[in-house]
């Protein structure tokens, strides 16, 4: 009987003959390594198959134990391709994630259209009151919300503070003003305290955003963006932070509100 080595021995023989591929000549090489390295030479190279019926029988059972032999590296193969498989699904997966990311990100807004529920729900850095704390805008869904995009060497932004103030007093509750100083302007915590402390630290600012500056693009501050409703009625300069604008915006709300509480 033709020794289990040689079974080892006669598939990685089979398979660097019939096989192109370089993944199963690979195992098939690492096969006859490991025989040589454990059993010096398979004995199938050494032995000499006699003649008549002693050598058609061990010709059949070389057959046999070929063909079996052949099984088991089909199997071996199967296995390392599901392995292979398991990886390119994994990594298939993270792509799919990856694309679903960049189908998130953020994209500018259009005058007149719905702000996404990321706009409200993604997190901000906000300083108030001499502490930054992280926030979202959710709090001012149902609000006039006006972002004031703003930079501490901009003496037109500041020179509109105090009457801004005064403003969100009068609507408390009714509208609020966000000051939003983006990372681009390269301002310092330091130069922001000093800032708000010349106001009293009345008003509140985002800092070193990186976000909203993407939803609403800009070239020049002051630059404001009027949101209610949920979504964008308008960007304008500093002309327009006037009462009457927060007056129009609140009575055309008040007005939609009732118009679909009679409907």
């Amino acid at each position: 009987m033709i020794k289990k080595i040689t079974a080892s021995a006669v598939r990685a023989l089979l398979c660097l003959k019939t096989f192109r591929s370089d993944s199963v000549k690979r195992i098939a090489e690492d096969t006859i390594a490991e025989q040589i390295a454990r059993y010096q030479t398979p004995p199938i190279l050494k032995e000499k198959i006699g003649k008549g019926k002693g050598r058609s029988m061990q010709s059949r059972e070389l057959s046999l134990m070929a063909e079996l032999s052949f099984a088991e590296i089909k199997l071996e193969w199967l296995k390392r391709s599901k392995e292979i498989s398991i990886l390119l699904l994994f990594l298939l997966g993270n792509i799919s994630a990856h694309a679903q990311n960049i189908v998130k990100e953020v994209m500018p807004q259009e005058v007149g259209r719905k702000l996404p529920e990321s706009f409200w729900t993604q997190e901000h850095a906000i300083y108030a009151n001499g502490k930054t704390t992280r926030q979202t805008l959710s709090a001012y869904k149902n609000q006039l919300l006006v972002l004031d995009f703003w930079a501490t060497w901009c003496s037109s932004c500041t020179h509109k503070f105090k009457y801004i103030d005064s403003l969100q007093k009068e609507y408390e509750g009714r509208a609020v003003v966000l000051l939003v100083d983006a990372k681009s302007t390269r301002d310092t915590p330091e130069k922001i305290a000093l800032t708000m402390n010349r106001f009293n630290n009345q008003l509140m600012t985002v800092v070193a955003d990186t976000t909203l500056s993407k939803y609403f693009v800009h070239t020049t501050v002051p630059h404001y963006i009027w949101i209610a409703g949920g979504y964008l009625l308008a960007t304008s300069g500093s002309e327009f932070m006037q009462k009457s604008n927060f007056n129009s915006i609140l009575d055309r709300q008040r007005r939609l509100k009732e118009g679909a509480k009679s409907n």
